[in-house]
């Protein structure tokens, strides 16, 4: 399978490596939120290695708050304003979850205004960026959880973010769309489970993608024989 997202991190929010994903979009190197462990990956590749552009823009996609997805966002900032003299752009899904992030950016992290942009997804005017999907995660923050579909060189992407249901995306799952789903090795009520998503999703003519992992090993040979693959880590071969 042809890669699209890379990885800087695929695990689930009680491990090493949280899930974070990338890509470029002319000069523009976009991440799918950002945890502190994915933050430190950046700091040490670059930003401009990561995304193969010399003084490459800097957009941080948002799915929900959780700190596993927002804890690295505020040093990035901090990072790219007094380091190397960048300004980020932080997406969020809707105006609510903006708010909560302005919060936690600007009072709670003290992130000068000048050092960010902050704009909903219907205020980005982004090509890639073509819908936003309410899902259902945590309970406590229902309505605030989101995935993405993109349009990435030509291909149709899907990107669930953390979930507990994979019916919010099926109909965005047209022939030859790569997604890249939320998959846990047990069932848990807040993410789906890799029996779960494989079962709704067979038959499809997809590409699925497997992130936000709890335990590789159980989830990979949940997906023995399916075609469905561990999202790929960057700098390490796809598995």
């Amino acid at each position: 399978m042809r890669e699209i997202l890379r990885f800087l991190g695929r695990g689930s929010a009680f491990t090493d490596e949280n899930n974070s994903a990338f890509f470029t979009s002319g000069n523009e190197l976009v991440l799918t939120d950002l945890p502190m462990s994915s933050f430190c990956k950046l700091r040490r590749y670059g930003p401009d290695t990561l995304s193969g552009k010399e003084n490459c823009d800097i957009t941080v996609l948002v799915t929900h708050t959780h700190g596993d997805h927002t804890g690295g966002i505020a040093t990035l900032i901090h990072y790219t304003f007094y380091v190397i003299k960048r300004k980020v752009t932080v997406i969020a899904p809707s105006q609510e979850v903006a708010d909560d992030l302005r919060l936690l950016i600007e009072r709670l992290e003290g992130c000068c205004p000048e050092s960010f942009e902050l704009v909903t997804a219907n205020e980005a005017n982004r090509p890639w960026l073509k819908d936003v999907i309410p899902t259902h995660h945590a309970p406590q923050l229902e309505g605030r959880c989101f995935g993405y579909r993109f349009c990435i060189d030509g291909e149709n992407v899907v990107y669930t973010g953390d979930t507990a249901v994979i019916e919010p995306f099926l109909p965005y799952l047209e022939k030859g769309t790569y997604l890249y789903s939320d998959s846990s090795a047990y069932n848990s009520g807040v993410h789906i489970s890799v029996h779960e998503l494989i079962e709704k999703t067979a038959g499809l003519d997809i590409h699925l993608y497997l992130m936000h992992l709890d335990d590789p090993e159980k989830i990979l040979a949940a997906a023995a024989g399916t075609g469905a693959q561990l999202a790929p880590l960057f700098g390490q071969q796809s598995c």
